[in-house]
């Protein structure tokens, strides 16, 4: 299949993003609970992260991680002081989360709420297709309205 011409423009992922109110907290869950990496870490501000959000006066905290070829950043914005917090819920246009596959769901649920994070609904499994029947899966978020989805593949039999 011949992709349009616009779309062989985009060549791959670059990192997901997500903004964070406590970057130390957060990179603690993220290295010893999913395992990444810690890049590296910077603050920074002025007219380049103002040019490419548009933002005035922005200024962040920020963090890169990776794992198995995923590269996330984690950022915690410092200014301006007029910032929000989004917490949407999975039916709210505009939402978004990541997902993980996971070798053990109700362990990696269990070490994961005490860094916070909770079960949002409960853990399901996949009935029919299109996705892959007998999986479990399960939403975590935080109080930050971070959204995860933990994916365990059924055992081959």
């Amino acid at each position: 299949m011949t992709q349009p011409p616009q779309a062989r423009n985009v060549l791959g992922t670059v990192h997901t993003a997500i903004a964070v109110s406590d970057l130390t907290h957060q990179l603690g869950f993220w290295q010893e609970v999913l395992g990444f990496t810690l890049t590296g870490t910077a603050e920074i501000g002025g007219p380049l992260p103002e040019a490419e959000t548009g933002v005035p006066g922005l200024r962040s905290r920020i963090a890169m991680l990776t794992r198995d070829g995923q590269t996330v950043e984690l950022y915690q914005p410092l200014a301006p002081d007029d910032r929000r917090t989004y917490r949407p819920t999975p039916a709210d246009i505009g939402s978004w989360h990541l997902a993980f596959r996971v070798a053990d769901l109700d362990d990696l649920i269990r070490t994961s709420a005490p860094w916070g994070w909770q079960l949002r609904g409960r853990v399901a499994v996949v009935e029919e297709g299109p996705g892959p029947v007998g999986a479990r899966l399960a939403y975590l978020h935080n109080a930050d309205g971070t959204i995860l989805e933990f994916v365990q593949l059924p055992t081959p039999r």
